[in-house]
């Protein structure tokens, strides 16, 4: 039938353009035309934009189609008093007549006081056969279940899932190449997607970004927060859009001293109860698209405070992972700590295919190898990385089944493991008929100290998805970071990997370099890093500080030098002939060495300090001053010779030899405790 009015022609184009809630359509239906429903009283809500007037619409449609007469009020055009409601409601449905009737109230939030009164006296009062649909953004008090029951029905409206995403940005001209950068930004949110496509359809506009969009920004701000109470709690709302999920002790590390208003506690109850922020045991989390909103327009406006915040939540997190108790807790941090780096151009598309993994995963923790699964792991390495690889990984599982971590289903079967070696703990033989195994020691055996450790990631496999994007890598990449925490004297590390082009970038911007050395011929790539040049706590702090647009600093590798004690005790000798000529020092080794690195500023002049502290140590001790005596006139403050030096002391040569020796060991004592210790 033709449309007769303007208002049915538009009802028409908006039914054509409806997409997606086929459950809710359903479920509306059945209370509408079936006769058994105990159904009375329906419940809609979500958040600001998320489609609640084009379901009631909908709703409308699919009760006239079900013989009801629909009779529709908005709350913003009610005054919040039982009277005023109840005059505009009756005055509606007595114009429909006999039959059986749907009351449709819309936006109820600016009504919401009138919710104890709807549920005990007014929806009562009603015919036996009524029903009623209120949408608003509050989730329905619990006394509507309790008096109720199976009368009332909720349903909650959450973002489309993606296919009906693109159907929405289809009907609405939207080509398909360009809704990527939509939906990224959207997630899949009505209102968003409505008006972001819009802003991409408009003549000339370039690809979708939203940072470039201010007036989209302001827009769906103006819908999602109708009025913030003061400054401060405008602050709590852009803290919690930087982060995943928000805490009181989070929330007060990422506000600053100069933010007015309620203390932390108050402000985290009040971001509570907004109707776009969701609670679980992790904390409160904003809606996705409220949290990109946020914090896009953050950026846009404020682009100081919003690094600022994201400053303070690497470092929160930061310090959070070392603090972390247990690995299930050190794997939550480390996922809000990565939630930092979701638009990073390299590391944002893999966290979004991670997401995408551990929405679909149900991996239990990691439990040691157990009797019989070793070939279910042979099997699932040959899979993906064939049978050569295979064998050896095989023959390490038999010879060091300790050494294997196994990840498993809820159903039980293996979703994949990692195998970890401590490389100065392997026997000879067997570390060398494993060709992998015999590269990675050749590159790190000569670099080790007495007592210090080399970790080998030797292999790790997920079921499905070999060494690619999967819930197992997830978990393995934290369980390498909680290695680095824990591991005591640990030196060295080296993780192998298939798939060097899909991995390098990342581990490149967690400070893992390329060791070509540590490769054999066509076996796995090898990213390591010398932790003895950046310490896993040291390292932490390196990522926390540097922003997730910044790039990595150049590899540790190239520019540090570990050497050995006996090398680096001759190195030390050198820098103390070397002393007092300056620019003799800018050949030494150990202007690359940790402790000097450590130090910072001009390398020749931490060096000399380092010595000169080591030194002034021996000057305030009592018998010791006499070694300090002869390093100083012979390095510090040189004679011409070391005789006229045992001469300006006094001293016979002989003895003057013995105090400069007892000097000289104590010097190089001190720098190696701070090379190794540090």
């Amino acid at each position: 039938m033709p449309p007769s009015t303007l208002g049915d022609r538009l009802d028409q184009r908006r039914h054509r353009r409806f997409v997606g809630r086929a459950a809710e359509r359903s479920r509306l239906t059945t209370a509408f035309a079936d006769a058994d429903s105990p159904v009375a009283v329906v419940h809609v809500y979500g958040p600001g934009g998320i489609g609640k007037s084009a379901l009631l619409d909908e709703a409308a449609r699919l009760a006239v189609a079900a013989g009801r007469g629909v009779a529709r009020i908005d709350g913003r055009d009610v005054e919040p008093a039982p009277a005023s409601f109840a005059a505009a409601a009756h005055a509606a449905l007595d114009a429909l007549g006999d039959g059986p009737r749907v009351l449709l109230v819309d936006t109820f939030e600016p009504i919401q006081a009138l919710d104890g009164w709807l549920r005990r006296r007014f929806v009562p009062s009603l015919r036996a056969t009524d029903l009623i649909v209120v949408a608003g953004r509050v989730r329905p008090a619990a006394e509507w279940r309790a008096d109720y029951a199976d009368a009332v029905l909720l349903l909650p409206l959450r973002n489309f899932v993606r296919a009906d995403a693109e159907a929405f940005l289809e009907a609405r001209g939207l080509a398909p190449e360009a809704c990527g950068p939509v939906l990224a930004f959207t997630h899949g949110h009505p209102l968003a997607l409505a008006l972001a496509a819009e802003h991409a359809r408009q003549p000339g506009a370039a690809a979708f970004d939203p940072s470039h969009a201010p007036d989209l920004l302001a827009d769906l701000l103006a819908r999602f927060v109708e009025a913030v109470p003061s400054p401060a709690h405008r602050a709590a709302l852009e803290a919690a859009s930087v982060v995943r999920s928000l805490t009181v002790p989070l929330l007060a590390a990422l506000l600053e001293a100069t933010d007015p208003g309620p203390d932390p506690d108050a402000l985290f109850a009040w971001l509570r109860d907004l109707a776009f922020v969701t609670s679980d045991a992790d904390g409160v989390s904003l809606h996705d698209v409220v949290r990109e909103t946020v914090e896009a327009d953050l950026g846009w406006r404020d682009g100081a405070r919003h690094a600022r915040l994201q400053a303070r939540a690497r470092q929160f997190f930061a310090d959070a992972l070392q603090a972390a108790p247990t690995p299930g807790a050190r794997h939550l941090v480390l996922a809000d700590f990565l939630h930092l780096y979701r638009h990073h151009p390299v590391a944002g598309p893999l966290l979004a295919r991670l997401r995408s993994a551990w929405a679909d995963a149900e991996i239990d923790a990691a439990v040691p190898l157990a009797e019989g699964e070793v070939p279910t792991l042979r099997a699932l390495a040959a899979t993906h990385l064939g049978d050569a690889e295979a064998d050896r990984v095989a023959g390490w599982l038999d010879r060091r089944p300790e050494a294997a971590e196994v990840y498993h289903t809820r159903s039980g079967g293996v979703a994949g493991f990692l195998l970890t070696l401590p490389l100065e703990d392997l026997d000879p033989g067997a570390r060398s008929a494993d060709a992998v195994t015999a590269a990675v020691w050749e590159a790190v055996s000569s670099r080790l100290r007495e007592g210090e450790t080399a970790l080998l990631f030797r292999c790790w496999v997920d079921a499905e998805a070999g060494q690619g994007v999967s819930a197992v890598q997830a978990l393995v990449f934290a369980r390498t970071v909680e290695r680095y925490l824990t591991e005591s004297g640990l030196a060295a590390s080296v993780l192998l990997t298939t798939e060097a082009d899909l991995w390098g970038a990342v581990l490149g911007l967690a400070g893992l370099s390329r060791w070509p050395d540590a490769e054999a011929p066509d076996g796995p790539a090898a990213f390591g890093k010398d932790w003895r040049a950046t310490p896993p706590h040291a390292w932490l702090d390196a990522l926390a500080s540097r922003a997730p647009s910044e790039p990595p600093p150049p590899p540790a590798r190239e520019a540090v030098v570990v050497l050995s004690e006996e090398a680096f005790t001759e190195a030390v000798r050198d820098a103390l002939r070397a002393y007092a000529q300056p620019h003799q020092l800018a050949a030494s080794p150990l202007l690359r060495a940790r402790l000097v690195r450590e130090r910072g500023g001009d390398p020749v002049e931490a060096l000399r300090a380092l010595i000169d502290e080591a030194a002034a140590e021996l000057a305030r001790g009592g018998r010791e001053q006499r070694y300090f005596r002869a390093l100083d006139r012979t390095y510090l403050h040189p004679e011409p010779t070391q005789a006229d030096a045992a001469e300006a002391l006094d001293l016979p040569f002989s003895t003057f030899r013995r105090h400069l020796g007892r000097g000289i060991d104590h010097v190089v004592s001190v720098l190696w405790r701070a090379e190794v210790g540090g």
